[in-house]
């Protein structure tokens, strides 16, 4: 199954409000394809990108983690 990340007009929230979902509604970061997800937004140039309908976004668990955990640990030591 290839992953199909879509583009979204605007950005992406870090926090959840009442007329827009954050960032773990739009996106599954656990997943093994968001990196190349990532890269394929970055080559089509959008402001930002959810998950939300492609296929693999179901099959994968939701974070386990919170968003400042998930920055951290994808950082270089």
């Amino acid at each position: 199954m290839k992953p199909c990340p879509a583009d979204l007009p605007q950005t992406i929230n870090p926090e959840a409000g009442p007329k827009r979902a954050g960032v773990e509604t739009h996106r599954n970061l656990n997943c093994h394809q968001y990196d190349n997800c990532l890269d394929e937004a970055v080559r089509r140039g959008w402001q930002s990108f959810t998950c939300m309908k492609c296929p693999m976004y179901a099959q994968v668990a939701p974070p386990q983690m919170g968003l400042e955990a998930y920055a951290t640990q994808r950082r270089p030591v």
